[in-house]
């Protein structure tokens, strides 16, 4: 069975690197607009369809210059050179004939080396011992239901003592994890100002960068089991907000991190 996330980021090839998807109304936000990860997702996805794409994702950075609306959604994928293990690409979204993302993205083909030191995993309370997200906000747009999320520590829309959050959180219909649902997983971590404030402050992120460190085997091994997202922020002040996001498998690998910057009002 088709999983809810291959469904809503299928891509249909059209002409040589150029692909085109009806924005998904699964993973939308409150305002209309569609959520940041999917955005990401499709990016990586149209990547990795290429015909010139030689190796897994790495990394990508991506560009918020305005909001996914209902409709089509064009994809613009060009190589921009390509060395013997490393691809740079650049992935453009439109709709209506206007630019509204813009992703550098890096496959690359890497080999374990005989270093080998990541940070400590954080301690914290089990997945069955966390507080469901879903009960903690009610009020959450549809998308976030299509992730099991337990919240460990950080309440969202209160006053914590700082915005740090740990949430455990797999995809809700058991699909497994691979590179292209760490970019939407990456996003999934609700703004720092809902653990700094009671009251709902609209906003939008700007600019997104993820970086994959897991292998294939250390994917294979997490498939469709609970990871940690540890989420920190340094800012919430004069409208701007950023965000840290590390992501943990319950074997304590680090997968992936990404950070952000977004206004709010």
């Amino acid at each position: 069975m088709t999983s809810i996330f291959d469904r809503e980021t299928a891509l249909v090839a059209l002409e040589d690197g150029l692909f085109t998807i009806p924005a998904s109304d699964v993973y939308r936000n409150p305002g209309g607009m569609a959520f940041g990860g999917w955005v990401a997702a499709i990016a990586g996805r149209a990547v990795t369809m290429h015909h010139e794409c030689r190796g897994p994702l790495v990394s990508e950075q991506m560009t918020f210059m305005t909001g996914v609306g209902p409709g089509e959604v064009r994809l613009s994928v060009k190589l921009l050179r390509a060395g013997a293990s490393t691809q740079f690409w650049r992935v453009e979204l439109s709709q209506n004939g206007s630019l509204t993302n813009v992703a550098d993205i890096v496959t690359s083909t890497r080999r374990p080396t005989e270093l080998d030191y990541q940070m400590t995993m954080p301690t914290v309370k089990s997945p069955q011992d966390s507080i469901s997200l879903r009960s903690a906000n009610p009020m959450a747009p549809e998308w976030i239901s299509h992730y099991d999320q337990r919240i460990a520590q950080g309440i969202p829309l209160s006053v914590n003592e700082s915005p740090e959050a740990f949430v455990w959180i797999k995809e809700a219909d058991g699909r497994p994890v691979d590179r292209v649902s760490l970019l939407s997983i990456c996003d999934t971590p609700l703004p720092r100002t809902f653990y700094v404030s009671e009251q709902y402050h609209p906003g939008s992120t700007v600019s997104m960068a993820t970086y994959i460190y897991a292998s294939e085997e250390d994917l294979a091994a997490t498939a469709s089991d609970f990871m940690l997202l540890r989420v920190t922020g340094a800012s919430v002040r004069n409208s701007a907000t950023d965000g840290r996001a590390e992501l943990w498998s319950q074997s304590g690998i680090l997968l992936a991190v990404s950070s952000q910057i977004g206004f709010f009002r």
